[in-house]
Order: C-alpha cells, then sequence, then structure tokens
C-alpha cells in the first residue's frame, strides 16, 4: 500500500498497488530520457529538498507515526481529526 499526503491538503490517499496498476498515462507521465542538463537541474533541486527535509527534522518538526495513522483512520468518518501538526 502506498500512502499519499497532499501537502497543504486535508487528505491523504492511499493505493494498493492494483489502483496503480489502472492509472493512465494521463495521470503519470511516460517517462521520458533525460537530458544531461535536466538530470544535474533534478539532481540538484532534490539536494535541495533534501537539506530541507534533514533541517526540518534537525529542528524538531516532525510529527509522530502514531498521530498520522490516527488522522488518516479517521478519514471518512463521522469525526475526522485534523491534520496532524509538528507544533514546530
Amino acid at each position: 500500500m502506498v500512502l499519499v499526503v497532499v501537502p497543504g491538503a486535508n487528505r491523504a490517499y492511499s493505493l494498493v498497488m492494483s489502483d496503480i496498476d489502472f492509472m493512465t498515462g494521463a495521470d503519470f507521465p511516460t517517462p521520458r530520457d533525460e537530458t544531461a542538463e535536466e538530470k544535474a537541474a533534478r539532481i540538484a533541486r532534490e539536494a535541495v529538498m533534501i537539506a530541507e527535509a534533514r533541517a526540518s527534522v534537525a529542528a524538531g518538526r516532525v510529527v509522530s507515526f502514531e498521530a498520522v495513522s490516527a488522522w488518516v483512520d479517521s478519514l471518512g468518518t463521522d469525526h475526522e481529526l485534523p491534520v496532524p501538526q509538528s507544533g514546530r
């Protein structure tokens, strides 16, 4: 199962592999070869995102697995919980 959480959204979506198998190319663009320049730019963007994520973790801006699990379990019920926050 894959849990997809959309930043800024008040929803998470769980997908099983059979769901992904039915998705069309409109949902996921057909992969193509990257040029050397595109690859370098992608790697640079990813390095920045990884550095930002590591800094967030180091600063304690994390959400516990238990809080996320409780929130996900509440989705679609009459008593949905708010999106868990790190408190920092």
